[in-house]
């Protein structure tokens, strides 16, 4: 018997399981699941625990050499329900978002201080550096890890004071830590994968190893003989229609006729544990003829090329019917103006062409989701989703249901970055549990994961730019060639999107600009933060830079002659006016003296070192036609707390506590007294996806409007119940007081006791309708300019960015990334900072380093380490995020969204700062492709 212990309790097991790993043993057998599985090749560091104070990768820890020893995990911090010094320099600085790493990170850093008391920055660095944080909360897990030393080794430490934009007395503008937080320091917040109900069952999924081909046979017999399968899904076991999508209805569930990417699916194994679902999976026989495959935009688009789209499955939304243009899916323009006479009239014409990769979101936490029959018998998936009343309709579909029959539970995601907008599992679980009346569950593992959920699309863009000699912008021409791969997902949008903000936040008078999106053999393409918009960025960006240089203009200059400003049309041709962002030179005014304070001067670290800029614009909320709108729910609680309902999703960006702010700065409830219920569809009035910025813009307003009322009617039974009058009396901190003086008259709770109904309040909101983008920009006015409105209002941000270029190697470091970003009115300016952070890491990656390579459909980055994900030693090597003065009355208190604005802007911004340090211009991502290039320049 192997004997050891695990957070202070003696613990055993069998001699014969001392190969298995540690991390399944406290997962599995002991229920401590803060410790998470992430990447299955000790790449992610969120299996980390403490064996005998050292810092360890569970998964890779078998039980036969812990004999004797001492193991802690994240469930063994604290005492007597208190956060240990590091849980709460954690906590003091924010350093946490979804919450997927946090545990594994406190462990490394115990790891570290129990080693050195007193490390240094780059000592922090090297010794977190195993452990991954996609949403890029290392800037603020570094102070925190100073901070915790400090305070362990008895030295006085200043505490953190976070920014506070708020007026006295209110909590809009006030940074307020997040109500989450606590739970993901502790291991207390259940993702998807740490439940396990009794009688589960796990699945395995069989994909395809072909990028075409026909399914001639699916033999599932032979998996049926493994030990401990109970179930093998195919096609014909749908109870519904095989087809499900976000935009059309064109990807099969479970493929029987027709494969098109390494991602689709033929059969899905169900067992009594992993490993009998992963062995019958390997079991299932699958015939195949494999058809010619298509894998460049190019050959898609020859005749003859084989067709991708299934003409039989009907009509698409906003999209070209199946087939129609052969393998184009979607074909987007604008036009203004006489592009051809602007470019007559311009002194100097720039003409470019530019390209990104795919990119991978590299979520730590690994997509799936699990079902089970609730307490009334009703069918419920839970998943860690973004939108569940649009995964609900789908799903109804497949399963044959009505969607009130059945029910979507959001848990937790560990992070999403707009990729958990689509299904991926959730009809398997469901059917499995339709069929055996059992729990079912599904984790994909790293590898299938990557080869099925949508990446970012990859962009082919060339761009034309005419100017005046005094710097006016007089023409422009863009256009787009993306590639959708084999189903529409969200490429429609996408491209719309792309071509919206693909000229920057610059009035340009004559534009022609056009997008298409093509069908490949290659992965998905779909949903990723900045939603099409940080590609165009990239390419008009850059030709801006390159335009003024020419011109021999500062580049802060040229962007403050050609910004929009009010009265101005976009590129839409939305006129912008006091109802819609018109702060965009704000930004360009804080940048500049940023960079004149703090930036330019660094310039004397050396020869080569540049500063580049670059302005981001992007729509908050969707927009574009369809309707936007959401519910909110208060009901005052018998034990005096406030349940507070809503469909808006937490994935680690803060919503809920900036939410809760808007109430309490009308209710007077204790942002510390609500209960939320997020996401559940049988608990929520109904409420669209959470992405495109919308969590606190769309949520905002129904939460306002419901505030008011739950106020109004707690004071009205208050008066009832004191015999006063409800305009004498006033809430704060949940306690009903005299308005005059102050006297506590009753509390919540009191007034809760005496009510003989529920005090409810519920509210719709819809946000005022929008109309799709005009082709040609509604110049001709046949819609009123008042009422043209394709978005709802627009956040505008300017980087700068700092690097220096090591001539011996061509590598590229960024010293520093600033961004100044115009959110309205910041609602929790902590909260926000931490979103563009993360965003400023994302994006700087996403120029540096990110080189996802999909070849002849198949994914080569095929691990979680081979996706470069940036590490807490990545660039930027500083960072400085600044909110601009802003005044917008289209959001709740002028609020707009701020998680997607910060993205768009840094490899744009890094790319002109190597120009400016070594003459070379980047116009394929990512730079580090381009080292060897930059080498030989500067040798020459």
């Amino acid at each position: 018997m192997i004997q050891f212990k695990v957070n202070g309790n003696s613990v055993s097991c069998p001699d014969e399981k001392g190969a298995r790993l540690l991390l399944n043993f406290l997962r599995e057998d002991l229920k401590l699941t803060g410790t998470k599985c992430g990447c299955e090749e000790k790449a992610c560091g969120a299996c980390t625990v403490l064996i005998d104070g050292k810092a360890v990768r569970s998964c890779a820890t078998a039980l036969k050499d812990l004999e004797g020893r001492n193991v802690v995990t994240v469930e063994g911090l604290g005492k007597d329900g208190e956060l240990d010094p590091v849980q709460q320099a954690y906590m003091e600085y924010n350093a946490v978002q979804c919450g997927f790493c946090t545990p594994g990170l406190l462990m490394a850093t115990h790891g570290l201080l129990n080693e050195n008391p007193n490390p240094t920055e780059a000592e922090i660095k090297k010794a977190l550096r195993l452990n991954l944080c996609r949403c890029g909360t290392y800037p603020r897990v570094i102070a925190a890890v100073q901070k915790a030393a400090a305070v362990l080794r008895g030295d006085e430490a200043p505490s953190y004071h976070p920014l506070d934009l708020s007026q006295p007395g209110s909590f809009i503008g006030k940074s307020i830590p997040r109500r989450d937080v606590p739970d993901k320091l502790t291991g207390r917040t259940k993702f998807y994968a740490d439940y396990d109900f009794p009688g589960m069952m796990y699945g395995k999924a069989v994909y395809s190893p072909h990028s075409h081909a026909r399914v001639l046979n699916v033999d599932t017999a032979p998996a049926y003989r493994v030990p401990g399968v109970q179930i093998v899904i195919t096609a014909r076991d749908i109870p519904g229609q095989n087809i499900h999508g976000v935009l059309a209805k064109d990807q099969p569930v479970l493929c029987d006729k027709r494969v098109k990417y390494i991602g689709d699916a033929v059969a899905v194994v169900f067992a009594d544990t992993q490993e009998a679902a992963n062995q019958g999976a390997k079991a299932v026989r699958v015939d195949y003829e494999v058809l010619p495959a298509v894998f460049t935009i190019e050959d898609a688009l020859k005749p003859g090329a084989p067709l991708i789209p299934s003409p039989e499955n009907g009509p698409n939304w906003n999209a070209y019917m199946a087939g129609e243009k052969g393998n184009i899916c979607k074909e987007t323009a604008l036009r203004r103006g006489d592009v051809e006479k602007g470019f007559a009239e311009s002194d100097v014409i720039v003409e470019a062409d530019f390209t990104t990769k795919p990119e991978e979101h590299a979520w730590i936490e690994v997509d799936g989701a699990l079902s089970a029959y609730d307490e009334h018998h009703k069918l419920t998936i839970y998943a860690p989703n973004q939108s569940p009343f649009a995964d609900r309709d789908q799903l109804a579909v497949v399963l044959g249901m009505a969607p009130e029959e059945f029910r979507i539970v959001h848990l937790p995601a560990g992070g999403a970055f707009g990729g958990k907008t689509e299904l991926t599992v959730h009809a398997f679980v469901a059917i499995a549990t339709m069929k055996t009346g059992r729990p079912a569950k599904m984790v994909l593992s790293r590898k299938d994961s990557l080869r099925t959920h949508p990446k970012r699309h990859p962009y082919h863009m060339h761009y034309k730019v005419g100017t005046s000699n005094d710097g006016r912008l007089k023409a422009m021409q863009m256009q787009i060639l993306a590639d959708g791969g084999p189903y529409l997902s969200w490429t429609p949008r996408v491209l719309e999107q792309g071509i919206s903000y693909s000229t920057g936040p610059y009035f340009i008078p004559n534009l022609d600009l056009k997008a298409t999106g093509v069908y490949t053999n290659n992965l998905v393409y779909g949903a990723m933060r900045g939603f099409g918009a940080g590609q165009t960025h990239f390419g008009a960006e850059s030709v801006m830079d390159m335009v003024a240089g020419k011109l021999g203009i500062d580049p802060i200059t040229f962007r403050e002659i050609n910004g929009l400003e009010r009265g101005l049309p976009m590129t839409t041709g939305q006129i912008l006016t006091d109802k819609i962002g018109i702060d965009y030179k704000n930004t360009l005014k804080a940048v500049r003296k940023v960079a004149d304070e703090k930036l330019r001067p660094m310039k004397a670290r050396g020869k080569y070192v540049g500063i580049g800029f670059a302005s981001g614009w992007r729509s908050v909320a969707g927009g574009l036609g369809p309707d936007e709108n959401a519910g909110a729910t208060l009901e005052l609680l018998p034990n005096g707390r406030v349940s507070y309902r809503i469909a808006c999703t937490e994935m680690g960006q803060g919503s809920h506590t900036s939410l809760c702010q808007i109430a309490s700065e009308i209710t007077g409830v204790a942002l510390d007294d609500y209960d939320i219920v997020a996401g559940d569809t049988d608990r929520v009035l109904f409420g669209g996806g959470v992405m495109a910025s919308r969590g606190v813009f769309l949520w905002g307003h129904p939460t306002m409007h419901v505030a008011e009322k739950f106020r109004d009617l707690l004071l009205i039974k208050a008066g009832e119940k004191l015999g006063a009058a409800p305009d004498s009396l006033a809430i704060r901190e949940s306690r009903i007081l005299d308005k005059k003086s102050e006297k506590l008259l009753l509390t919540l709770a009191e007034l809760a006791a005496a009510q003989k109904e529920p005090l409810l309040v519920e509210e719709d909101f819809m946000l005022p309708k929008t109309c799709p983008v005009s082709p040609n920009t509604n110049e001709d006015g046949a819609i009123d300019p008042k009422e043209y409105r394709p978005h709802h209002t627009v956040a505008y941000n300017t980087t700068a960015a700092v690097v220096e270029v090591d001539p011996a190697t061509g590598k590229v470091r960024v010293l520093n990334v600033t961004e100044v970003c115009d959110g309205g009115q910041i609602i929790n300016p902590d909260a926000a900072a931490t979103q563009i952070e993360g965003a400023i890491i994302m994006g700087t990656a996403y120029g540096l380093t990110n080189d996802f390579k999909v070849v002849d459909g198949v994914n080569v980055n095929d691990t979680l380490g081979k996706c470069k994900v940036p590490r807490i030693d990545c660039d930027p090597q500083t960072m400085e995020v600044v909110f601009a003065e802003a005044e917008d009355p289209t959001g709740p208190f002028g609020a707009k969204g701020v998680a997607e604005i910060g993205v768009l802007t840094p490899a744009p911004a890094i790319c002109n700062a190597i120009y400016d340090a070594v003459g070379v211009r980047i116009y394929d991502l990512p730079v580090v492709d381009h080292q060897e290039e930059i080498k030989k320049a500067l040798q020459r």
